[in-house]
């Protein structure tokens, strides 16, 4: 087998450039796994070096084991134990070797996840008598082991954190157990203060390899170049133009920087040969990347030099948006022969996937969450819907479980054991209503009861607030919001459930237009109704489906067709981004999503958006702006005979699919032009013209002109 066969000229150079520091900057779809083997198994063939002798580290155990079954091809060996690994793997096999030199820790240690982390550091707190999130406290600890930087705001927390921090530590060294962290941080506090170990690890590894060297952090770079000290045989791999991990830690471009400065005869290679993209689409991605000031200039050039220009879109509305890319989709898939899985649909935070997933499940196009949950089936989501359903039916014992808890409360199963006790001797009320007749004490009973009462008094209110306010009131009442701020992993997480609650607001907000009744019970007794029959099936989940998913959770994937949604100031790049470092990431960001198209790229805003319970009017995205308009072509609505206007918003639509009388038969058979219509939001109205299945209507000055679905559930004839 000859290993070099069909390798372009970088990536020949990329592989047979074996001694000395090599840094390989590996543009999107440029084969970089391919050049990582081929070099790791041209080392082992060709110059005869012991396979054992090598190292390799990447960031996830899938990304290993495909590196190790390609080489089993190549190598026609059993590679099971090859040195390729992630970076806490191969730290737990070095510390497990030389436990005899990790005192005081022995070698039967055990490594703790996220949850064994809060337990820990619960009781501490409860032991020392401090009021604190266990949460935040572990991420400031692991801000600090990973050299971020700690910032603390709260003066009772700057206090605090240097005790918990230490009690923290102590606890896990006296119980022989190890965090994630802690894997690379003693790994290299054993490496830097043993000598013999050092040395023993650094004549070892005469060649070391790394992976996704954008998303390293500082001390997996430490580690890193400590052990390459020696022989200067280290060869990484990455893109600066797609490094998007700072909120997770990650140092890409500093660590660029770095080992250059470090090993000052470092080897720049360039990888601009892209297999992936049109050149089409590669013109776009260069010309967005192109205004990032601190990179290593490198231009992406196409294998592919066929194919269409990428096509913008500024839509009138979300709804808008949304028909667009749904009709693309259709359209393609039956003009090209392609699959539901050949498209994906890209956007920066999860909470813009609620309106796609209401319409793909309206036109029975299946389609997955990739790396997530679809919006109704997210936890806040389901919590705060079980909020609402036990707000209006204190009957409902099932969301009374449970959001009993939702944020915690000291409820525990005992307290409910007696609270269904009291329901059976007075005459089976509901646990909700049964919570006046429980009579036992302490603080968990407290809670208890003190949750009805603020729940009796949000009902209250119901018919004096807006809908989409009772998604604040609940969540700042009942401490949802507060746990939220407390618990989430990271910010990201963080943001991303917030996000969430504030669109389901806009669920809320177009209940109030679509749903009869005259009060706000009425209709959200309706709106709850509709969103129980959204079912698993319903949302048409199965392999061959639309993908749906954020930026960062298809990196590294790539599709036939991909739509970058939303693409408008203060969405994307994100409301969060206020340094010139934050909008350069947002740019990389941008450029990850242009490079995951092979052959079709759109990219779509809106000029109207219902977002958090209200309509805002947004910009264009800067990116939008700054992308060669040659590069693309802007997409223009056929013109309408008669229409009496291009740029009238379309209405908003409630998200739960609900059946339409006739919904196949032709608007041309059931409307006119001239014809009166009511609509449930905007009132009476007349037909002014009427195309395929959507009708423009003319309603009072304070609604103007829209056009609508013929076949929309709003609409009625006159």
């Amino acid at each position: 087998m000859d290993l070099l066969e069909g390798l372009n000229e970088a990536q020949y150079e990329a592989v047979t450039n074996t001694e000395g520091p090599v840094m390989v900057m590996a543009g999107a779809g440029s084969g970089k796994t391919k050049v990582l083997t081929t070099r790791i198994a041209y080392i082992i063939k060709e110059l005869g070096i012991n396979p054992y002798g090598v190292l390799a580290v990447t960031f996830t155990n899938k990304a290993a084991s495909e590196m190790k079954e390609r080489l089993g091809r190549m190598l026609d060996m059993d590679t099971k134990w090859l040195w390729v690994s992630t970076f806490h793997s191969f730290c737990v096999r070095i510390l497990r070797d030389e436990s005899d030199h990790i005192e005081p820790y022995k070698r039967n240690f055990n490594i703790i996840d996220d949850d064994d982390q809060a337990k820990i550091m619960r009781d501490i707190l409860k032991n020392s008598e401090i009021d604190a999130k266990p949460k935040e406290v572990l991420k400031l600890i692991s801000k600090g082991k990973n050299g971020m930087a700690v910032s603390i705001h709260d003066p009772d927390m700057q206090n605090y954190y240097p005790i918990l921090r230490d009690k923290y530590n102590q606890y896990l060294v006296e119980n022989n157990l190890f965090d994630f962290d802690d894997l690379i941080l003693k790994t290299i506090k054993l490496l830097r203060e043993n000598e013999e170990i050092r040395e023993k690890y650094q004549s070892k590894f005469q060649y070391i390899l790394v992976d996704e060297y954008q998303d390293t952090n500082k001390p997996q770079y430490e580690l890193m170049s400590l052990l390459a000290s020696k022989h200067h045989n280290l060869f990484v791999v990455g893109d600066d133009f797609q490094s998007i991990y700072s909120f997770r830690g990650a140092k890409g471009i500093e660590n660029i920087n770095r080992m250059r400065n470090d090993f000052k005869n470092t080897k720049l290679i360039l990888l601009e040969k892209n297999y992936r993209s049109t050149s089409e689409i590669l013109n776009l991605a260069n010309s967005v990347i192109a205004h990032n000031p601190n990179q290593i200039k490198k231009v992406m050039k196409s294998n592919n030099v066929f194919g269409d220009k990428p096509i913008y879109y500024n839509a009138t509305s979300s709804f808008d948006e949304v028909s667009f890319v749904i009709e693309k989709i259709k359209d393609l898939k039956k003009k090209e022969n392609l699959e539901y899985k050949d498209f994906a649909i890209l956007y920066r935070a999860n909470a813009l996937s609620r309106e796609f997933e209401d319409s793909l499940v309206k036109e029975r196009i299946p389609y997955r969450i990739y790396g997530g949950l679809s919006f109704f089936a997210r936890k806040e989501i389901k919590d705060i819907i079980a909020y609402l359903r036990l707000l209006i039916n204190h009957n409902d014992d099932f969301s009374f479980g449970r959001i009993i808890n939702e944020p915690k409360r000291k409820i525990g199963d005992a307290i409910i054991t007696k609270l269904k006790q009291a329901s059976e001797v007075n005459g089976n009320l509901s646990l909700y209503d049964s919570i006046p007749y429980y009579v036992g004490s302490g603080q968990g009973a407290t809670n208890l009861r003190e949750f009805k009462e603020k729940m009796d008094s949000i009902y209250a209110t119901i018919e004096n607030v807006k809908l989409p306010d009772l998604v604040d009131i609940i969540g700042e009442e009942m401490g949802y919001l507060d746990a939220i701020e407390a618990n989430a992993a990271d910010e990201e997480e963080k943001l991303d459930r917030l996000d969430n609650l504030k669109e389901f607001k806009s669920v809320l907000k177009e209940s109030e237009e679509f749903y009869d009744g005259d009060s706000n019970e009425r209709k959200l007794e309706q709106l709850l109704q509709d969103l129980s029959l959204r079912t698993d099936k319903e949302e048409l989940k199965d392999d061959n489906a639309v993908r749906l998913s954020t930026y960062h959770q298809a990196k590294g994937l790539e599709f036939n067709t991909v739509f970058m949604v939303a693409m408008e100031e203060n969405i994307f790049p994100s409301m969060n981004a206020t340094t010139s470092a934050d909008i350069e990431e947002e740019r990389r960001i941008c450029y990850v999503g242009v490079t995951r198209a092979k052959k079709h790229l759109y990219l779509t805003s809106a000029w109207s958006r219902m977002r958090y319970g209200r309509s805002e009017d947004n910009d264009p995205s800067r990116f939008i702006k700054e992308m060669d308009t040659t590069a693309y072509e802007r997409y223009r609505k056929p013109s309408i005979k008669n229409s009496v206007s291009s740029s009238s918003s379309d209405v908003k639509r409630i998200p739960i699919s609900k059946p339409v009388t006739n919904s196949t038969t032709k608007s041309d058979v059931l409307f006119n032009v001239g014809d009166k219509i009511s609509h449930k939001a905007f009132g009476n109205g007349i037909v002014v013209n009427v195309a395929g299945d959507l009708i423009t209507v003319a309603f009072s000055a304070e609604y103007g002109i829209k056009k609508l679905k013929a076949n929309h559930p709003a609409i009625r004839k006159l």
